[in-house]
């Protein structure tokens, strides 16, 4: 009740001029309106039936077409019909004493028997007042009998009975349609309250299962139909054969229908209520059977499927002779099938032989386009055509294999070809960048050194000249120090140690030490590490070479004005450094490119440096079992190194 009243005061206010729908969720929920509907509905169901019935026998009657006196009179006349043979039986038995008493049971006002020679040998009258229009005369084996009956027919007989019913009947024969129609709405609307009822109960919100839902629903329709089936051949044979009595009769096929009735509203209700729960198809044998077949038949697909797989995958596995020899055999074992099968019959032989190779024949020319295909590459390679690529969409097995073949040698001999040309150009870039280089710091040398020649003994000016060819000396010995130290670290010659390494400490350490550098340059060193320490297997005098080349070139290249990140995470087992910076000049270069050697950002080779300083750090971190990304997006550098942690 806590639960339901906090989910009440969540509900949204309604407004005040609409009244909330409590009076219906009552009236749904309340089992005494349930019992009531469902009488109802038995009551309106039986008037239905009735008036149905009553408005067919009107119709077969005749009733709207002959008059109520013409119908009486017809009717009556069957009736006095049976009392005449009875009254003429007796008479002529010489029981006139059972005659009369006979007649006096029944509305008889008056009967007389004449013999065929004219003879009247019965009279009686009861001297009640007759109604003339009701006289009738019957002639059995020459013997008369005149009936006549009452005015008001005041027993309780047959043509009492008779003439009620008539009246009625005409007096309905209009109106029994109305009473029918309106009873069967009546039942509709009690049918689908019932409907809409089942499963609500008093004091709870939405439905909930009854004991009726746990049956499957399959099973429970099964069982409803045999018994419906039941009692309509129990109805048949009361009806045909007459077991019992008319009374007995009539009572127990009115509670047979109304049986039947009841467990229609049953199966109905429960059907409705399984709809409301949702998913009702699930509570049934059927589908609990057919999931289960579901599953054997994946099973057993899902083997066949392995096997083909298996089978395909084996004969794929065959060389090229063998499955011609294979396919050739099964050609053959089903010719020789075929030949058993119609020896007799040579005719039929010959039909199967020319249908084989009808099917037959497109496929050989299929296998022969593929090798046509197949030699039309081999001449475009043989003849340089490296463009040319073989159309295998249509080709299969060990044809298709070797069409993707002659593709991938292809495009290995433009790779090989591509990268070939890129070495060549590398090469003479690589001569041209050395020697622009080694030129530069060389040439002033010669210069200066000649300068300070021509200059007489205690000049001013040697001391400003020698300051320039020791400077240029430097320039020129790290150069060639750069040099040999990647060369070595390109061929794996550097001697690398591998120990534990934390490499916050180092990161901290290359932050300190170019801080002023740093800041000479307008930049503002962002660093961001775990507080716990990293641990990497690296040389600590190699991992420091490549976080001093990386600063460097930051120092040297970045933006003026910007931000620089240093970053130190843990990411699945590793442990990644990453150096991040905005560019001084537009990156119009690759990061391939700019990872090579005698390679800088600027193309103009204006600033001091080697351009070995990311390909040093990239051949040292690959050493260090390492892996180095360099990604440049627009104006962004990026930097990112990746380190197996250590244990």
């Amino acid at each position: 009740m806590r639960n339901l009243q906090k989910t009440e005061a969540l509900l949204p206010e309604e407004p005040a001029g609409i009244p909330r729908r409590k009076f219906s969720g009552r009236l749904i929920g309340s089992l005494p309106a349930k019992v009531a509907a469902f009488l109802l509905l038995l009551i309106l169901s039986c008037l239905t039936a009735v008036c149905a019935l009553g408005a067919f026998f009107i119709y077969q009657e005749g009733l709207y077409t002959i008059s109520q006196e013409s119908y009486q009179q017809r009717a009556f006349d069957n009736i006095a019909y049976g009392d005449q043979r009875t009254v003429l039986e007796l008479v002529l038995n010489g029981y006139q004493g059972e005659a009369e008493a006979y007649c006096e049971r029944r509305n008889i006002a008056s009967a007389s028997v004449e013999t065929a020679e004219g003879e009247t040998v019965w009279s009686w009258r009861s001297g009640e007042e007759e109604n003339p229009a009701w006289q009738f005369f019957g002639v059995f084996d020459g013997d008369t009998i005149q009936m006549r009956l009452n005015q008001d027919l005041p027993r309780e007989d047959a043509y009492a009975l008779a003439n009620r019913v008539i009246r009625l009947g005409y007096a309905l024969r209009y109106w029994i349609y109305a009473i029918m129609a309106a009873a069967a709405v009546c039942g509709v609307v009690c049918f689908v309250f019932l409907l809409e009822a089942s499963g609500h109960h008093p004091g709870e919100e939405g439905v909930r299962p009854g004991w009726g839902t746990g049956l499957p629903l399959d099973v429970l329709t099964v069982g409803g139909g045999m018994a419906l089936f039941l009692i309509e051949q129990l109805l048949v044979e009361e009806v045909l054969y007459g077991i019992s009595s008319d009374v007995v009769t009539i009572v127990g096929l009115g509670v047979c229908m109304i049986l039947a009735l009841a467990a229609v509203t049953g199966y109905c209700m429960s059907l409705a209520l399984r709809i409301k729960l949702g998913q009702w198809w699930k509570n049934t044998v059927i589908f609990w059977a057919l999931g289960i077949l579901w599953r054997i038949l994946k099973r057993v697909g899902a083997a066949l499927a392995a096997l083909g797989r298996g089978m395909q995958a084996l004969f794929r596995q065959f060389p090229l002779i063998w499955k011609t020899a294979v396919l050739f055999g099964a050609l053959c074992l089903l010719e020789l099938m075929a030949l058993l099968l119609c020896w007799w019959e040579m005719d039929n032989f010959a039909l199967f032989w020319f249908f084989e190779k009808l099917l037959l024949f497109p496929v050989v020319l299929s296998g022969a386009l593929m090798l046509r295909k197949l030699q039309k590459g081999g001449q475009a390679l043989a003849a340089g055509d490296l463009s040319y690529q073989v159309d295998t969409r249509h080709m299969i097995w060990d044809l298709r294999r070797h069409g993707e073949d002659l593709n991938s040698i292809a495009a290995g001999m433009n790779r090989a070809v591509d990268q070939r040309m890129k070495s060549e150009r590398m090469k003479t870039e690589l001569i041209t960048n050395v020697s622009h280089d080694i030129k530069t710091p060389l040439t002033s040398i010669i210069n200066y050194a000649d300068l300070i020649g021509k200059e007489p003994a205690g000049s001013e000016k040697i001391p400003e000249y020698a300051g320039v060819l020791l400077r240029q000396s430097e320039r020129l010995k790290k150069l060639i120090e750069d040099l040999v130290e990647a060369s070595k670290a390109s061929t794996g010659n550097l001697e690398v140690v591998l120990a534990p390494c934390e490499v916050g400490v180092l990161l901290t350490q290359a932050a300190g030490e170019y801080q002023q550098r740093l800041s000479q340059a307008d930049l503002t060193l962002v660093t961001r590490q775990p507080e716990h320490p990293v641990t990497i297997l690296a040389d600590g005098r190699r991992l420091w070479r490549i976080f001093d080349n990386l600063m460097n070139n930051i120092c040297k290249y970045a933006q003026a004005g910007t931000r620089v990140y240093l970053t130190l995470e843990e990411q699945t087992g590793m442990a990644v450094i990453s150096f991040k910076n905005t560019s001084r000049s537009p990156l119009d270069i690759s990061a391939e490119d700019l990872i090579e050697r005698f390679v800088r950002g600027d193309a103009s080779r204006n600033t001091e440096g080697s351009g070995l300083g990311l390909s040093i750090a990239k051949s040292l971190t690959d050493l260090q079992k390492g892996t180095m990304e360099l990604t440049v997006d627009g104006d962004l550098f990026k930097v990112v190194l990746r380190f197996p942690l250590a244990g």
